[in-house]
């Protein structure tokens, strides 16, 4: 895994703790 992989899970996996009850569709 490269750091663009690791980075793009870990935005993902900010973004569904953060914004699950916000406004991602």
């Amino acid at each position: 895994m490269n750091i663009t992989g690791m980075s793009e899970q870990w935005v993902a996996s900010r973004i569904k703790q953060k914004g699950d009850n916000k406004c991602i569709p």
